[in-house]
């Protein structure tokens, strides 16, 4: 790690220095001092983070001759800087999973994470070290809306992802969370707040909300979330009813409601975490590619909307990583595992794209996942201290 180390100390020189220094040659952008570092307004770019999630590999993403990603390939890496040999680190116990490729991205460290709650099914984590969103909170005056993690309905145990554990950051830093689980869960609390239920109905309702709660915990009153949440909440339902039946289904609702979310939270910095690839563990190849192709199809629709938008138009980063890569075994029974820690699960890439990122570069050398919190952190003018990854300089004008 004395790389790592090496460039976190050179980051915090360049920091201190750059009231002075800022004619001078360093790597990173202009953009990343454009903020005020002591906790008032922020002025840097927007960051959408967006986790090109379920696992995939570099053959069906970034390969040019067997891509099921036509506008990423297209438009995007032309236009982009492409790391196309990150990985994650092959240590003892590293899982090649979900929700630890996703802490990993958050905050830039492995094994950054604690396991808590038995009740709740699957593998349910939380970062127990800052992630990107506490740092960003922490250095600048916003509001939770405006640091925000939008989940899909396939995994509500990650809405765990918006808790910390580490004991410098409070309650204050925590970003908001958007996510199917948590609109069921404030929805069936409104409803069950009408004194005119019977007692049947009452009793159907309470045995929802309490499945609800056992697939992710730890959820408010509807008066406790902010106005800002709760004006959200109800334009979603108002839209698109309660039945579940009207809106858009996995990744493309995942997509839905980040759109949502840019128009109506304006949120700085925005993690949206896809998952539909993977489906494949039904057995089905064609679930693995369709899901890419929804990704795919879901980022078009995230850049276009910010190209459109006067409020994000040249001034918004887009980072794209994948929290896992996937097995290449042809002899599995179920195709593109990523459970058996092989090396193609730990293959995959970055790519950066928008206000301050180098055009049509594409970096063959190694990169580690853990760089993109460190990235984001000189992208938008802070510090991730604790995160153990370099910064991809060469994407940086």
């Amino acid at each position: 790690m004395c790389g790592s180390l090496l460039t976190r100390r050179l980051f915090m020189q360049m920091t201190a220095s750059a009231t002075v220094f800022l004619g001078g040659q360093m790597f990173l952008p202009r953009s990343a001092f454009a903020a005020d570092i002591s906790g008032k307004k922020y002025k840097g770019p927007n960051v959408i983070l967006i986790r090109f999630g379920g696992g995939v590999r570099r053959r069906e993403t970034i390969n040019p001759v067997n891509s099921f990603s036509p506008f990423m390939l297209n438009r995007l890496i032309p236009n982009g800087t492409l790391y196309s040999n990150m990985s994650i680190a092959e240590l003892p116990h590293n899982d090649t999973d979900h929700a630890q490729g996703t802490v990993n991205i958050m905050t830039g460290r492995y094994f950054g994470y604690t396991t808590h709650d038995e009740k709740v099914s699957g593998n349910f984590l939380r970062p127990s070290v800052p992630s990107i969103f506490e740092y960003l909170r922490a250095n600048y005056a916003l509001e939770a809306h405006e640091a925000l993690i939008i989940n899909g309905e396939d995994r509500a145990q990650d809405d765990g992802f918006h808790m910390h554990l580490h004991e410098e950051y409070g309650a204050e830093t925590r970003p908001e969370l958007l996510s199917p689980t948590r609109f069921d869960a404030y929805m069936l609390q409104l409803k069950l707040e009408q004194d005119s239920l019977s007692a049947d109905i009452r009793s159907e309702l309470e045995k929802k909300l309490s499945d609800v709660r056992k697939k992710s915990p730890q959820f408010l009153k509807p008066d406790e979330y902010s106005q800002e949440i709760q004006t959200f909440w109800r334009k979603w339902r108002a839209y698109y009813g309660d039945d579940n039946l009207k809106h858009p289904r996995g990744d493309r609702q995942t997509t839905e409601m980040a759109l949502w979310a840019l128009r109506y939270l304006r949120p700085k910095l925005m993690m949206v975490n896809y998952q539909d690839p993977d489906f494949v563990h039904f057995g089905v190849k064609s679930h693995y590619t369709r899901g890419i192709s929804i990704i795919d199809q879901g980022i078009q629709t995230l850049v276009t909307a910010v190209e459109a938008d006067p409020f994000y138009r040249e001034n918004t980063v887009f980072v794209i990583v994948p929290d896992c890569g996937r097995d290449n075994n042809p002899l599995m029974d179920v195709p593109f595992q990523h459970h058996f820690n092989s090396h193609s699960s730990h293959e995959i890439f970055a790519l950066l794209y928008g206000t301050g990122i180098a055009k049509n570069k594409t970096i063959g050398r190694e990169t580690d996942q853990t760089a993109i919190a460190s990235t984001i952190a000189a992208l938008m003018g802070f510090r991730a201290t604790e995160s153990e990854g370099d910064i991809l300089k060469e994407a940086l004008l």
